[in-house]
């Protein structure tokens, strides 16, 4: 008789009367691991209705994200992520980031960005934006 488990949401297979083991990934190994697919997946579903990946502004006043590692560090971008209102409250490149809007737009708090691994892929993905 054959027995399906499941790891990871993938199907192991197994004879009964053979153990399954499978691999487990420590929470310093899933902690620093990222996923840049996943965040471009994200940035395509959310960021890029207002922003772009080149350095041109969007239409509705959106920074264009092109290098945008280069002038913020993955900590501030994490923060930016989790809260853009809360983290402008305590960082002045983000109040004036916000001030900086011409319509007076402020970038949402994104459901998805409540995620730390979420924020961590698209970070990851912000980082290919850069010169070719």
């Amino acid at each position: 008789m054959v027995v399906g488990v499941f790891c990871c949401s993938t199907p192991v297979m197994a004879a009964e009367s053979t153990p399954v083991t499978a691999p487990v990934q420590t929470p310093e190994v899933i902690a620093t691991t990222s996923d840049v697919k996943h965040g471009e997946a994200i940035f395509n579903n959310i960021c890029i209705l207002c922003h772009r990946t080149d350095y041109e502004t969007s239409p509705v006043g959106a920074p264009g994200l092109r290098d945008v590692m280069q002038r913020h560090t993955p900590e501030w971008e994490d923060q930016w992520l989790t809260s853009p209102a809360a983290f402008a409250k305590k960082d002045e490149t983000a109040k004036a980031l916000i001030e900086s809007n011409p319509y007076g737009l402020v970038m949402p708090t994104f459901p998805e960005m409540a995620d730390e691994q979420n924020r961590r892929d698209v970070i990851e993905f912000l980082k290919t934006l850069t010169k070719e």
